[in-house]
């Protein structure tokens, strides 16, 4: 089966980020750490929805209680 790459526009619409804040996200200028990407030649970027999901699932954060709620 084929591995399927998505554009950065493709991606920021998969995931409902903005594609700036991906491009941030991969520049390091973030304090958190981007989704795995390839690099195409010199600016070429394309991102495997595998990482992109393997990405969003790790950042899955848990509900929290809030305070006077019990």
């Amino acid at each position: 089966m084929s591995e399927k790459y998505l554009t950065a526009r493709e991606a920021a619409k998969y995931t409902g980020l903005s594609e700036s804040y991906l491009a941030k996200l991969r520049m390091g200028t973030s304090s958190i750490a981007g989704p795995n990407y390839v690099l195409i030649g010199l600016r070429g970027v394309r991102y495997r929805r595998t990482d992109i999901d393997a990405w969003m699932s790790a950042r899955s954060v848990g509900a929290r209680r809030t305070c006077g709620v019990k």
